[in-house]
């Protein structure tokens, strides 16, 4: 009986939460004091940015309950001797290092704190973004292959973006430029834009599931 007390208080105080969120985002945009309306708007809004507030505080928690958890994972990785062990070493090293240089020295805005985003963390991410770039390579070597009509059209639209990006292209032929900036601007653009609907849709109808209690993953 206490758990389904629980899943009922929590779905309820969700629902209210989101429709009073929801209802700012809608009635912000009246202005107007006919019929109550300049109160009801006050009102809905100082409780959306009450509930806003304690999202706030409630994320602060989660990152530090989660800050808690990566140490007690990794310390318990190397106490029980499992395999990748250095790499659990390595993160905790760097976490305490990285704390230690960020406390010591004034914050994230320090110079110290710069110097290890900039020398440290950003040659580290060029060096994945690189291995990004040569698996993006051999995935698209693999799928420049002829089947069909549908592969051809895929082959012969993704040569001619990739002939078109470059400076050389114009010297091949004139019309490159203008031929890949048709495909970016026109088919491309539309696909992405039904793509983006679908996405605005389905986040829509996922939201409504949740505001109506239908889905509720705060229970799980």
């Amino acid at each position: 009986m206490g758990v389904r007390i629980r899943r009922i208080l929590t779905t309820v105080v969700a629902i209210v939460v989101g429709l009073f969120v929801l209802a700012d985002i809608f009635v912000s945009q009246l202005t107007t004091n006919i019929l109550g309306l300049g109160f009801i708007n006050q009102t809905i809004h100082g409780f959306s940015a009450l509930f806003v507030s304690w999202l706030t505080i409630i994320v602060a928690f989660a990152l530090f309950l989660g800050f808690i958890n990566v140490i007690s994972v990794h310390l318990n990785r190397i106490n029980t001797n499992k395999p990748g062990i250095i790499y659990s070493v390595v993160l905790l090293l760097s976490l305490a290092f990285t704390l230690i240089v960020g406390f010591s020295t004034g914050g994230p805005n320090s110079i110290s704190s710069r110097a290890m985003f900039e020398y440290v963390l950003q040659p580290l991410e060029a060096t994945i973004f690189a291995l990004l770039a040569l698996f993006i390579a051999t995935a698209a070597f693999r799928a420049f292959r002829i089947r069909n009509l549908e592969t051809f059209f895929f082959v012969l639209f993704g040569v001619i973006v990739l002939l078109g990006q470059i400076p050389l292209s114009i010297y091949l032929w004139p019309e490159f430029p203008v031929i890949k900036d048709w495909i970016l601007n026109v088919p491309t653009l539309a696909g992405v834009r039904g793509i983006l609907l679908g996405v605005a849709l389905g986040t829509i109808a996922t939201g409504l599931r949740i505001l109506m209690g239908a889905d509720r993953p705060y229970t799980d």
